[in-house]
């Protein structure tokens, strides 16, 4: 069954992995990423490029995850295209490598705000029309090292389990 699948942080990695194989198998796919029309532009285009050559529906949609409005303003724009959201992977996310000294408190917050706090944002746009719908899919994709890469997947729908881990 196609679904609608919004993923963020998907300029490259993983979410632009994710994005192009969630597609590829029939479902339409948003990638989402910050500044489209600035330093993100090539990888707009490139998933233009993608969609076009393998007859996918990939598109892209700004979306700064450290904005509430643009997290807002992007599951508007998908909810009002498609009339309805189905999944929701975060994948945004900022990795450091060092001693633990090495970085400012400044810095660590903003880590914090990428990797945890914007979730809560896209969530808050989107779980109230997971709820609508009394159906949909959460997933929080997260890397402690490159080679490890671990999913934990949260339903919405009352009749499936509440957490469920998936490796």
């Amino acid at each position: 069954m196609k679904k609608v699948i919004v993923i963020t942080g998907a300029s490259s990695g993983f979410g632009c992995l994710s994005a192009n194989a969630l597609a590829k198998t029939g479902h339409t796919v948003y990638a989402s990423m910050r500044d489209t029309d600035g330093r993100n532009a090539p990888h707009v285009e490139a998933a233009a490029k993608f969609a076009k050559e393998n007859n996918v529906d990939l598109r892209t949609i700004e979306l700064d995850v450290a904005s509430q409005s643009s997290a807002d303003a992007a599951i508007q724009k998908i909810v009002s295209d498609n009339g309805h959201l189905d999944v929701v992977i975060h994948n945004a996310g900022h990795m450091v490598f060092g001693p633990a000294e090495a970085f400012t408190s400044e810095q660590l917050a903003e880590l914090y705000d990428v990797n945890v706090l914007s979730t809560q944002r896209v969530n808050r746009a989107a779980l109230p029309q997971l709820r609508k719908q009394k159906n949909g899919l959460v997933v929080w994709a997260a890397a402690a090292r490159p080679e490890e890469h671990h999913l934990i997947l949260r339903r919405t729908s009352r009749r499936r389990p509440a957490w469920t881990p998936w490796q």
